[in-house]
């Protein structure tokens, strides 16, 4: 009876080692999803759970589990809001400071965010500002006009990366179809400009090598128009940035919407 007992305890171990082995190890949410659930709960206003969920995920020893550069600005905003509005002066000083390495030019509307909050985020850009002001203007790169006559060159100064690399993609094609196009034209073309043996494929094709042609054409003259437009615009932007951190914040200040790029966001 006893041995019957051990026998079936021994075998019930077995079962229950065997059912922890092939269970699925735990593991810490993914960063985006910790984010998307730390701004839910500063919708309703859990600060505490704000900080708990985005302590370790804005901190600079993270090990590895850096946020994308966009999502990292977002949580280090609701972090340190929630923080300010916590008494946690130090932690809130310090997320706004790598808020405003990340984004110099951020700011908070005063008619939505905590007046703490506001009072310790533009404390921290007025201590910093001529290192802010230097970090802005090291990043932001120069411009140089000729490039916008290359295209897709005057994209990628304006770092309009995607635009850029999508142009680059259509104009290698299209100047692969009409070299193609020309090379097997010139090739079967007789010394009457006939196309012998190759008459109905060579009426065909001619069409095609004119339009990829101008097709190339079009698309230059576009990436030239857009460098030119779009390099003018981000000039502005970044005047009236450098005149930001250059002066003292205005009593009124104006919000920015971060969005994450999963669909996530909000507007503090």
């Amino acid at each position: 009876m006893v041995a019957s007992r051990a026998t079936v305890l021994f075998a019930l171990l077995l079962a229950a080692t065997a059912a922890l082995a092939e269970a699925p190890p735990l593991v810490a949410p993914e960063p985006r999803v910790r984010l998307s659930t730390a701004l839910h709960r500063f919708e309703f206003g859990d600060y505490e759970g704000v900080a708990a969920e985005l302590e370790s995920l804005v901190s600079p020893s993270n090990d590895g589990r850096a946020l994308p550069p966009g999502d990292r600005v977002e949580a280090l905003r609701a972090y340190g809001i929630a923080c300010a509005v916590l008494g946690r002066t130090t932690a809130a000083e310090g997320a706004f400071l790598l808020l405003l390495e990340a984004d110099p030019t951020a700011s908070m509307d005063r008619e939505l965010v905590r007046p703490e909050a506001v009072a310790l985020f533009e404390g921290v850009r007025a201590r910093n500002r001529a290192t802010l002001r230097a970090a802005y203007q090291k990043g932001r790169g120069r411009r140089y006009a000729v490039l916008n006559l290359l295209p897709p060159a005057g994209q990628l100064q304006n770092h309009d990366y995607k635009k850029g690399y999508a142009l680059l993609g259509v104009e290698l094609a299209l100047v692969a179809l009409d070299v193609t196009s020309g090379s097997l034209l010139y090739s079967w073309r007789g010394a009457h400009d006939e196309f012998p043996g190759h008459a109905s494929a060579a009426r065909a094709l001619r069409p095609v090598n004119w339009v990829s042609f101008g097709a190339l054409i079009s698309v230059v003259v576009y990436g030239i128009i857009d460098g030119f437009v779009v390099g003018h615009r981000r000039k502005l932007e970044e005047r009236h940035a450098l005149e930001r951190l250059s002066s003292a914040p205005s009593k009124t200040g104006s919000g920015v919407t971060l969005a994450l790029d999963g669909g996530v966001g909000i507007h503090f």
